[in-house]
């Protein structure tokens, strides 16, 4: 490893050094002002992939607590719903054979999932079915996966539409009253036209009993253009039909019987009559009992036609109603009978959709429940039992065990979703672990910190990283004026992934630093000598600021003003004025407030003069800056949505496209600096020195974490943490995301979270006897110990349960 110490009389010049030695990627271990200068430990950037894991830079006096492995977050979702399992059968005072009859006693993952299916409407008979060729060594989730799976194949389906409609004939749609028949019709009708037009169609109804019913679907027919006929008999439905030999497909929408009516028999032998054949499509009513529709279906295929065969497939309704889809699913399954069709509600034709087996099945599970009270009587003694016996700390241990078993599967996908996508949370939640550290710990963490931020730069960036610094004031305890803190936030030139942030006092030039600033300084070094640094600025800076840019090798590009003088070709022009005289290009589409547009640029070197310009003369003297101005236009109207005016570092002048699209981002720098200020202050603790300064370092971790979340968010994270902070619908004016600050409060809810079950008092040793009976011997003191830990956590703490979710919120 090649590893350096360099000593000069300032730090530019040591960075010089750096640079001329080690090359651009070099990286900064650490600096320290000494008698005469400044001293900079360097290596190169290809040997900070060699070192090895088990080689510690620095060794910390006490061991570093490890982030919990993915698998282990697994492990911990297991023991969970087993301890919820027999924690429940404890309180009833039930042996477990009674709660589930021969779903296997003490096998608490397949009673947990044979309430999880029962709950969702199965019957316990399907449910013991697939629980008994559960594969062995699932865990709950992939246990639950399988049973989807399995599911979701035994449900026939009707997979093509065509087939349907192209058969033609004859579609009876059958079912008991007010199940949707007529609405159904209109809406199968509806579909046809869509495919094929309305020549080939027609209506017909044997609904004489139902007031308006044929006025009903006369209404439809004649929007769709399709004839309606009304029928009363046999003879007039055999007559119709001879009529309408000419027709691809007649629907007839027939008269609702329920399943216990003597007259069932008629009116399928009716059907049973007709010369053409004829399919007869049964509409379930998918917000029934499964006992009401398992007696429907035999009705209507057994005993109305005894020789069987009495329908052909059926349609599944009211499933916006629906609390226990499994029910009439189970039933299809009991029966084999093929859905077709599933509503979702009374618009015709949209709410009629093609029946899919996984997504029923999915939506069975997915269903929101508050909880029956029509459970069944062996639940319903268990429940009662439970709440008038069990002492009022096991019942709030309960309830904690509850809500935390209930959200582990949501708890652990938000965790897996936060490290695959390398936001930082691993190594914020291990700062985190730290934060109360002493002074010797502190540089360790700061150097994963920058080692970290090099492997992003890395990711991240092609050839610049970006800076966007500001100055806020902070309020001080104790004093009277707030201080001024300047924050800066690196970002990637690729994408402005954000890659690190700091936060130093403001106007300490020539004062002594603390460890904190001189660990923010390193950073600051490490990331220029990795990358030339683009600086990102609102406004012009002083020539000063820009001769100390330019000597460190730093680039930057600041926002102008249309009003601001510059000099082009010997001449003084205003931006505007200028801009009418050059020709622009267009570079690519970008999208601007949800509308698409195309991007125009236009370039030319000026010179910026250092005092006020008189007249229309060229002064001497100046800065130097490459003009980009940047047109958006609308790509449909060409209306001009926005213009640009940049001056730019003259090294700059080849990436004009590039400078554009950095602006862009720029303009979120504000509301990426509250969020960062958000998480100072919400992670902020207590103390002086070191721990103060492992505190702010984790804290400055997990607001780049919110802010990288923020930019790129994942499938189900943003809105899981937003649920955690309880204000699940806070969103960005006018964008879907969550905002920084409610990512801020979910992940400190979620790292108090993720600490209360690694410490659980229910985790024992790997020394603890693995039988059921020990663990059951036990689950009372669990119960007692999760009700003392609630009670004796201080209402300020995050760490304390009362403060996990905010009040009133159910994962």
């Amino acid at each position: 490893m090649s590893v350096a110490k360099f000593v000069a009389a300032n730090g530019r010049e040591a960075m010089r050094k750096v640079r001329e030695a080690m090359g651009p990627d070099a990286v900064v271990l650490s600096n320290r002002t000494i008698d005469g200068g400044v001293e900079i430990v360097a290596m190169r950037d290809t040997d900070l992939s060699a070192t090895s894991a088990g080689a510690q830079v620095y060794v910390a006096p006490q061991p570093v607590v490890a982030a919990p492995e993915p698998a282990a977050i697994g492990d911990l979702r297991g023991e969970l719903q087993s301890m919820r399992a027999l924690l429940e059968r404890q309180l009833a005072g039930l042996a477990p054979a009674a709660a589930t009859g021969a779903v296997a006693a003490g096998d608490p993952l397949r009673e947990s999932l044979f309430g999880w299916m029962v709950g969702a409407g199965f019957s316990a008979q399907l449910a013991r079915t697939l629980l008994a060729r559960l594969p062995v060594g699932c865990d709950r989730p992939a246990a639950m996966t399988w049973i989807r799976a399995e599911l979701a194949s035994k449900v026939p389906v009707l997979g093509n539409e065509d087939a349907l409609f192209d058969q033609g004939g004859v579609l009876a749609l059958i079912g008991p009253t007010g199940v949707g028949k007529t609405t159904t019709t209109a809406k199968l009708a509806a579909r046809y036209v869509l495919r094929h037009g309305p020549e080939r169609l027609a209506l017909l109804t044997t609904d004489s009993f139902r007031i308006g019913a044929h006025e009903q679907l006369r209404i439809y027919g004649d929007i769709l253009g399709v004839p309606v006929h009304a029928v009363k008999d046999a003879a007039d439905l055999r007559f119709a039909l001879a009529a309408m030999k000419d027709k691809h497909l007649v629907i007839i929408d027939t008269v609702g019987m329920s399943q216990r009516d003597r007259n069932l028999s008629e009116q399928i032998a009716m059907l049973a009559g007709v010369q053409a054949p004829v399919q007869r499509v049964l509409l379930l009513n998918g917000a029934s009992h499964g006992d009401t529709l398992n007696e429907v279906v035999h009705a209507y295929r057994h005993d109305a036609v005894p020789e069987g065969g009495g329908v052909d497939g059926c349609i599944i309704s009211k499933l916006d109603e629906a609390t226990h889809l499994g029910s009439v699913l189970d039933v299809v399954i009991r029966h084999r009978l093929p859905v077709f069709y599933v509503s979702t509600g009374q618009r015709v034709p949209e709410h009629l959709e093609l029946a899919h087996g996984a997504a029923m099945v999915e939506r069975a599970f997915l269903t929101p429940r508050r909880g029956s009270v029509f459970a069944d009587a062996d639940a319903a003694r268990r429940q009662a039992g439970s709440l008038e016996d069990a002492p009022a700390r096991q019942g709030g241990a309960d309830d904690v065990l509850r809500s935390l078993t209930d959200s582990a599967d949501a708890l652990g996908q938000c965790v897996s979703e936060l490290n695959a996508a390398q936001h930082g949370f691993d190594l914020a939640r291990q700062l985190w672990q730290q934060r109360a550290a002493d002074a010797p710990t502190l540089r360790p963490m700061a150097q994963q910190v920058r080692e970290a931020a090099c492997r992003d730069l890395n990711r991240e960036c092609d050839q610049f990283v970006l800076s966007l610094a500001a100055t806020l004031q902070v309020p001080v305890p104790g004093r009277r004026a707030p201080q001024s803190m300047l924050h800066t936030l690196w970002l990637g030139d690729r994408t402005g992934m954000p890659l690190a942030a700091t936060v130093t006092p403001a106007g300490r030039a020539g004062q002594a630093m603390g460890e904190a600033d001189a660990e923010a300084a390193t950073l600051r070094a490490t990331l220029g000598a990795a990358r030339p640094v683009v600086h990102l600025v609102d406004a012009l800076p002083a020539g000063a600021t820009l001769a100390r840019w330019q000597q460190s090798g730093e680039r930057w590009v600041a926002a102008a003003r249309k009003t601001v003088r510059v000099i082009c070709g010997g001449a003084a022009w205003k931006l505007d004025a200028l801009a009418e005289t050059l020709t622009f290009h267009a570079v690519g589409e970008v999208p601007v407030r949800g509308r698409e547009a195309v991007q125009w640029l236009a370039t030319t070197d000026v010179r910026v003069p250092e005092g006020p310009v008189r007249g229309r003369g060229a002064p001497e003297g100046g800065i130097d800056a490459h003009l980009v101005i940047a047109r958006t236009v609308d790509y449909a109207s060409g209306e001009l949505l926005d213009t640009r005016y940049l001056l730019c570092d003259p090294q700059l002048s080849g990436h004009a496209a590039q400078a554009a699209r950095w602006s862009l981002w720029a303009d979120g720098a504000e509301v990426q600096f509250r969020t960062l200020r958000h998480a100072l202050d919400h992670f902020a603790q207590d103390g002086e020195g070191a721990s103060a300064a492992g505190g702010g370092l984790a804290a400055l971790q997990l607001g780049l974490t919110a802010l990288r979340l923020e930019h790129s968010p994942t499938a189900t994270a943003p809105a899981f943490l937003a649920r955690l902070a309880g204000r699940a619908g806070t969103r960005q004016p006018g964008s879907a995301a969550v905002a920084g600050p409610v990512l801020n409060e979910g992940m400190g809810r979620l790292l108090a979270l993720l600490d209360v079950l690694e410490n659980y008092p229910g985790r024992q040793s790997d020394d603890t006897p693995d039988s059921a009976d020990a663990v059951e011997g036990n689950d009372t003191a669990v119960a007692a110990g999760a009700a003392q830990s609630a009670e004796a956590a201080p209402a300020g703490s995050l760490a304390g349960l009362p403060q996990l979710m905010a009040p009133g919120v159910t994962l």
